[in-house]
């Protein structure tokens, strides 16, 4: 699982957007994104919602993978133990 600053920056710089632009729109400095954006800073859920607006996504887009991950192992696990009941009962 990549960092959310990671995912961040991915979609920052998929949308063309800067790291200036970003700090501007959530009333901050340059320097406190650029934390932010190489891990220094920790990101919070209300800055991790603001940059969100400014890159206009919803916030979820930063968790999608994990929750896709969490989502498909819990179903491998599921239809694993589900075919140990299975055989068991042979």
């Amino acid at each position: 699982m990549k960092p959310v600053h990671q995912k961040v920056e991915e979609v920052r710089v998929s949308k063309g957007v800067t790291k200036t632009h970003i700090a501007k729109k959530c009333g901050k400095t340059t320097s406190w994104y650029h934390g932010i954006s190489t891990g220094r800073r920790t990101l919070n859920v209300d800055s991790l919602q603001q940059i969100a607006t400014a890159l206009d996504v919803d916030i979820r887009i930063f968790f999608e993978n994990e929750l896709s991950d969490t989502l498909n192992y819990k179903q491998q696990y599921e239809k694993g133990n589900q075919y140990e009941v299975c055989t068991a009962c042979s």
